[in-house]
């Protein structure tokens, strides 16, 4: 059965109450009791940080499970997958989870985390067949609060929970002022005949693109030699942006971002001088 994962709209979230209150009343046939909670409103979670995801056997169908997934200084955790009891074992559950993963991994996180129960087939068992892999709860304000929470709910009373975590992004990490360095380094390796000619031009490192993707490299903002006609006194200067977390989550080591920055240095750069990818071959640039 296809499942069809999109974006929860306002006419979602007006279900996601009833999907959470009829799947958690699983739990009570297995434990002999509720689990304690009353279930959230949707508006109250798309208040929160974060994002949500709904399930639906139909493309624009009603949906029949959602996956909410905060977001919190960096951090993002998976805290509720919730699918109809009719709809279930239909492959909704794996399929909102993997989009969980893309989405957290196109917004910059390098891992989800999430905490269930150990012993439940539909819990960990699950989670740990998609890749999560059992670890020690970081100990921060966000975590703490979460399994606060969970022992007012007297969920540890029910079994034993776990923190499971899986990584989204391969990529490296390195701090804004050390990638500016490499930036600066690597700028400072390019041929004399490349850099000599460049007029009224800045290098600037940002963090990402103003869409925030993770899919474009650098930017040339501003007019080639070749457009520029009676360019005179006065101009803004143009300006050549390296976007620093792309890199970083398209390389697996430093040797590897060096050769991705000189390539991102070089292809723009030749934007200023309107050179094409076949010149710049012919130049011996790329």
């Amino acid at each position: 059965m296809a499942s069809f994962v999109r974006t929860a709209t306002d006419a979602d979230l007006a279900e996601l109450s009833r999907i959470e209150e009829e799947a958690d009343a699983v739990f009570a046939e297995r434990f002999g009791t509720a689990l304690g909670h009353a279930a959230p409103s949707g508006a109250a979670r798309a208040a929160e940080r974060g994002f949500l995801l709904v399930a639906a056997e139909e493309e624009d169908g009603p949906a029949v499970g959602f996956a909410h997934v905060l977001e919190d200084d960096g951090i993002a955790h998976l805290e509720q997958v919730s699918v109809l009891p009719a709809y279930a074992r239909r492959g909704h559950g794996r399929g909102l989870v993997e989009a969980a993963l893309d989405e957290a991994a196109e917004r910059g996180h390098r891992s989800v985390t999430l905490r269930t129960f150990a012993d439940v087939p539909w819990n960990a068992p699950f989670y740990a067949s998609l890749g999560f892999v059992e670890a020690d709860s970081p100990d921060s304000p966000f975590y703490r609060e979460l399994m606060d929470a969970e022992r007012r709910l007297g969920l540890d009373d029910l079994g034993r929970r776990v923190h499971m975590r899986i990584d989204v992004h391969g990529g490296m990490t390195m701090d804004p002022d050390e990638f500016e360095q490499l930036v600066t380094e690597e700028l400072d390796r390019l041929p004399d005949d490349m850099v000599d000619g460049l007029e009224n031009v800045v290098f600037v490192v940002e963090d990402r693109p103003e869409d925030g993707s993770l899919d474009l490299l650098g930017l040339y903002d501003g007019l080639a030699v070749t457009e520029r006609g009676n360019y005179g006194m006065g101009e803004l200067p143009d300006r050549i942006i390296v976007y620093r977390e792309p890199h970083l989550a398209q390389c697996a080591d430093e040797r590897q971002l060096r050769a991705e920055v000189h390539t991102t240095l070089v292809h723009e750069i030749a934007h200023y001088y309107g050179i094409d990818d076949a010149q710049l071959h012919e130049m011996g640039w790329a």
